[in-house]
């Protein structure tokens, strides 16, 4: 499997930094620690990657300075059969890769919108795990407001822990008539219920969303008082993406879906 060559071409990254700019892309996108991930527009045109394209940045590559592309990395990475794309140190590079940290992420089928986890060991708990989401082709306002008086569901998918979790996956319902989005995503031993969040024009934001362990309890939560932040895609709010924060990164959960 290869990987974009890094560390040798760090040297020339200032070219494609400017050549990026020709390209932009109206990301929208949020993360829980913009100091371990941002999302920005592609900058990287070596190996499998290319400009203009929404893209990532971590530590190891000058968080916010240099973005590579999810869609090159997923032609790196095979999806497992959740459709999650895993990158951890791959084998058959030149070069030791194991400095990137470990990245899970998805993308919404259909839409240019992906969300997903980062940490530099592979560890939730050690604490720098980052969930994130970013993408084009976010609804407008309006968009959002012609469905007033209309309730829609949307079937959601998310990563949190996804070593030790897989991929969760659940029903969130946008009710259209009191402006609200509740709903839950779980695995066979994790929950995240995002409480009842307000939608906002395009945005979702939230203050009380709960994380479970449920081979302990599905009903006294490990995690509570969840900060979600999301955002509706598509000309007709079609997708929709976000994350989910608590006190303890660990239980950060990233997630996105589509009716």
């Amino acid at each position: 499997m290869k990987f974009v060559h890094l560390k040798a071409v760090v040297g020339a990254m200032a070219v494609s930094f400017a050549l990026a700019g020709t390209a932009q892309a109206q990301i929208v996108s949020d993360t829980s620690d913009s100091a371990k991930v941002q999302i920005g527009v592609s900058n990287v045109p070596f190996g499998p990657h290319t400009i203009g394209k929404v893209g990532i940045s971590v530590p190891a590559i000058g968080p916010g300075t240099f973005f590579v592309d999810f869609e090159g990395l997923q032609g790196t990475a095979t999806p497992t059969a959740n459709i999650v794309t895993t990158v951890d140190n791959p084998t058959g590079t030149t070069t030791d890769h194991s400095k990137y940290g470990r990245f899970d992420f998805s993308k919404v089928d259909g839409y240019d919108v992906y969300y997903g986890e980062w940490s530099q060991t592979g560890s939730a708990s050690a604490g720098d795990h980052t969930v994130y989401f970013g993408g084009t082709g976010a609804s407008t306002n309006a968009a959002v407001n012609a469905l007033t008086g209309t309730a829609v569901n949307y079937n959601v998918y998310g990563v949190s822990n996804y070593v030790g979790n897989g991929q969760l996956s659940g029903t969130f319902t946008a009710n259209f008539v009191d402006d609200t989005l509740t709903g839950s995503i779980q695995s066979a031993n994790y929950k995240v219920d995002i409480g009842t969040a307000d939608i906002l024009g395009s945005t979702i934001t939230g203050v009380d969303a709960q994380a479970f362990n449920l081979s302990t309890s599905a009903t006294v939560p490990v995690a509570s008082s969840g900060i979600v932040s999301g955002q509706f895609f598509g000309s007709t709010a079609q997708a929709l993406a976000g994350i989910v924060e608590f006190s303890s990164s660990q239980y950060d959960t990233a997630f996105g879906g589509k009716q």
